[in-house]
């Protein structure tokens, strides 16, 4: 039973890496060499480097992969930022939703999650609210309707990694998470090859 379990994970790795590698891949094959384009390929290399750390169970592994994401939340802020022409109104609704489901995930984690993660989690939220703000306030000059939307379901699924950290380990976060999760960064590199 312990080899099935062992195989079943192996797999269950394997085809998360080459998901993330394949999305990977068609951005930088595809990338149209704009500072946009080249940061969202950045942001997708943390996100590689974050999905291998989070394919194994242990607490420092779930922490690697807390900062690789992290760091391509940060280059996804910049990449938006570097496409110009941010709406303020827009930015505002992202950072008020965000605002209410960072405080509201924050609030619900607060009694599941370990002592020492307090702070990372903060400041994780915030990243990735920062992210979302900046996400929907691109929706201004030149809107890409792909970006506000991908930054939101990233963070979605980022919710339920997060649930089944520290709340309830079960199936239904991964059939959820992931498909969300890779629907946002298949939608971030194509915006890094049709921009």
């Amino acid at each position: 039973a312990a080899a099935l379990d062992d195989r079943s994970v192996l797999g269950s790795r394997l085809a998360k890496m080459a998901a993330s590698s394949f999305i990977l891949i068609v951005a930088i094959v595809g990338n149209e060499g704009n500072s946009y384009a080249v940061l969202v390929v950045v942001a997708l290399a943390f996100s590689w480097i974050g999905d291998l750390a989070l394919s194994y169970s242990a607490e420092r592994s779930f922490l690697i992969g807390l900062v690789s994401f992290a760091v391509g939340h940060v280059f996804y802020v910049v990449a938006f930022a570097a496409r110009g022409s941010l709406s303020i109104p827009w930015g505002a609704l992202g950072l008020v939703l965000m605002l209410v489901i960072g405080i509201s995930v924050l609030k619900w984690l607060e009694p599941h999650r370990p002592p020492e993660m307090r702070i990372p989690l903060v400041a994780y939220v915030t990243i990735i609210g920062a992210m979302v703000t900046f996400g929907f306030a691109t929706h201004g000059g030149e809107a890409d309707w792909r970006i506000p939307v991908a930054a939101l379901a990233f963070a979605v699924s980022d919710i339920l990694v997060a649930r089944h950290q520290f709340v309830l380990r079960s199936a239904a976060n991964r059939l959820i998470g992931l498909p969300l999760y890779f629907f946002a960064q298949a939608l971030f590199a194509l915006t890094a090859i049709s921009t």
